[in-house]
């Protein structure tokens, strides 16, 4: 099996599920460390069409919900199959599980499936316990200029699963300016990445988190299982402040 993968989500899903080895083209965000010699040939936006066809895939996948003809007839003509998928929300990436698995699985890699099931299991396993913190809560994946997990995202998703609550109401990943973060008064801040916290954010928040936690930057199988024990060590973080504070003001 030859894949190719437009995405690093489905870079990181396929490498969970035992395929990473198999992987021949990707694209220069993709990790593969099963695949060292992987060769980069683009992104979505911006393939090599003739990288592609030289690498003579068996399978490309790609994240996205709108087509690509010429992408499909390259596929075509080297004996390649082009799947897509758009992944938004932790439902997307549940309901991709078995049918990747089952590509892979035709493919020659076997274990795929019952990867798949396992991770479904671990995922409903690691969100089943409540989170602790009281009061909504604020994700940022951008701190200069903040940038927020809205509803409907998979950041979003694990923490409302997990009896969590967003302080960000609006839908998608939304730029919000300094005067949106103090007006939305969060019981506290979560940055998301290597990047520190500004110290303005304080007058938003007495309670600042910081983790860098790169499976919540991409929505794939990995940030299905690592992504709830994350936000748990940020809601630790949470209620270790908090009651650090309380104990302060006593």
């Amino acid at each position: 099996m030859r894949i190719i993968s437009l995405s690093p989500a489905l870079t990181r899903t396929v490498s969970e599920l035992g395929g990473g080895a198999a992987i021949v083209g990707r694209t220069p965000w993709c990790e593969t460390p099963q695949a060292p010699d992987a060769r980069i040939v683009g992104s979505l936006e911006d393939r090599d069409l003739e990288a592609i066809a030289a690498l003579r895939p068996t399978l490309v996948l790609r994240q996205s919900s709108v087509t690509d003809p010429a992408l499909e007839t390259v596929a075509r003509s080297v004996g390649a199959e082009v799947h897509s998928w758009h992944f938004d929300r932790v439902s997307d990436v549940q309901a991709s599980l078995a049918p990747i698995a089952a590509l892979l699985a035709a493919g020659g890699i076997a274990g795929a499936p019952d990867a798949a099931t396992h991770i479904a299991a671990a995922h409903a396993e690691a969100v089943r316990a409540p989170v602790r913190a009281k009061g909504p809560v604020l994700f940022l994946f951008s701190v200069d200029p903040p940038m927020a997990f809205g509803t409907g995202t998979y950041v979003d998703d694990l923490w409302v699963s997990m009896g969590g609550v967003n302080a960000v109401r609006m839908p998608g990943y939304p730029a919000i300016t300094a005067e949106d973060v103090v007006r939305l008064a969060p019981a506290a801040i979560v940055s998301i990445g290597r990047s520190s916290i500004p110290k303005w954010m304080k007058d938003a928040s007495a309670v600042l988190v910081a983790i860098d936690a790169p499976e919540l930057l991409e929505p794939s199988a990995r940030m299905m299982v690592s992504g709830p024990a994350s936000l748990r060590g940020a809601d630790d973080a949470i209620c270790a402040i908090t009651a650090s504070q309380s104990g302060a003001h006593k």
